[in-house]
């Protein structure tokens, strides 16, 4: 069993650049080459790697000259499916950012593409492994709660300001909201209520005008348990938040941004408020968490624990959503044929 791994990153934005700062301190990672198109953020991740890894500005070439055992992918996300599959075909187990793809049939053809080369494929679903969200879903796992009936989730923000690239304010490129941001909370959701089994959504181009999509989209989500779910989105929203509820059988759940708290109530005993900074700060980082997660799977030490197959599943609901939206009315799911064995 090999004890290091031959590290290669595509993309060095904000992202893949947190990315690359957890792999460089782990112990079992050796990065062994970086490609971007930028000289100036090759040379900023190299020298957070100690100034080791080869560097490339085609990702081609890398995977054709460079000895390695896994890739980390973090292009803008049109680009996400095929420089995944070409890893992939290289025989190179993969993690993918999110989202896993701009479409369902992208997804599939991603997971074929693992499947066909026995290589593991992991997406970067990482809202699961943060401080308050991985407290709500280990508080439900725990099922003192009860189990889970309804769940609301608005996440919002105002224009993109330091993090805008032309790639993001496009549709065609960024996916629009539900695929560049909420792809996050659509995968909370689905880790919370189960698999979705039909979407209606409205959407509506309001007050922001840098984007070349709908800046509001709302859906409602039904769940094969019986469960429902609603989601709201908005890059038009001076605030900015983060908030939902989850209401069980026996308590009910609520988190909030804006006040930094999770909040617990249960019948017949005192409400609980969990400051966002006391929620277990000794907890590992999100990033730090899933590369060491990535990184224990290319050592044999463990499956991949946040597989293709939950990409696909968050990506569905994103595009079942906006089709909803576009044909005013409801969109039954799965949108694809099952996945192969």
């Amino acid at each position: 069993m090999k004890d290091v791994v031959r590290l290669a990153f595509i993309g060095l934005g904000p992202m893949g650049t947190d990315l690359l700062r957890a792999a460089v301190a782990h112990p079992a990672a050796d990065v062994t080459a970086l490609c971007d198109g930028s000289p100036e953020a090759l040379a900023s991740a190299k020298s957070i790697a100690n100034e080791k890894p080869a560097t490339f500005s085609d990702y081609r070439t890398m995977l054709h000259d460079a000895k390695l055992d896994a890739v980390v992918v973090a292009v803008p996300q049109h680009l996400h499916a095929q420089v995944t599959i070409d890893c992939l075909q290289h025989g190179l187990t993969t993690f993918c950012e999110k989202p896993m793809g701009l479409s369902v049939n992208q997804c599939m053809s991603m997971i074929a593409a693992a499947k066909s080369v026995g290589k593991g494929l992991m997406i970067g679903q990482v809202l699961r492994y943060i401080g308050p969200y991985r407290f709500i879903l280990e508080r439900i796992a725990s099922g003192d709660l009860g189990v889970p009936l309804v769940m609301r989730t608005t996440r919002t923000m105002g224009n993109w300001g330091s993090w805008a690239r032309p790639w993001r304010l496009q549709r065609e490129t960024s996916g629009g909201l539900l695929l560049e941001v909420n792809v996050h909370e659509l995968d909370l959701m689905l880790q919370i209520l189960g698999p979705a089994s039909s979407v209606t959504a409205i959407d509506r181009r309001f007050p922001n005008s840098e984007v070349d999509f709908s800046d509001f989209i709302t859906a409602q989500i039904e769940f094969q348990n019986g469960s429902i779910g609603t989601i709201t989105s908005s890059c038009g929203d001076q605030l900015g938040r983060h908030s939902g509820e989850v209401f069980l059988t026996n308590g009910t759940i609520y988190y909030e941004s804006l006040l930094d708290q999770v909040l617990i109530g249960q019948s017949g005993k005192e409400r609980e408020v969990f400051p966002y900074a006391e929620i277990h700060p000794e907890w590992e980082n999100g990033v730090a968490r899933e590369m060491r997660e990535f990184i224990e799977a290319c050592l044999g030490q463990r499956e991949i624990s946040i597989p293709g197959e939950d990409g696909l599943r968050a990506v569905e609901l994103a595009q079942a959503a906006y089709q909803s939206a576009a044909e005013k009315r409801t969109v039954h799911l799965p949108l694809h044929l099952p996945l192969p064995a």
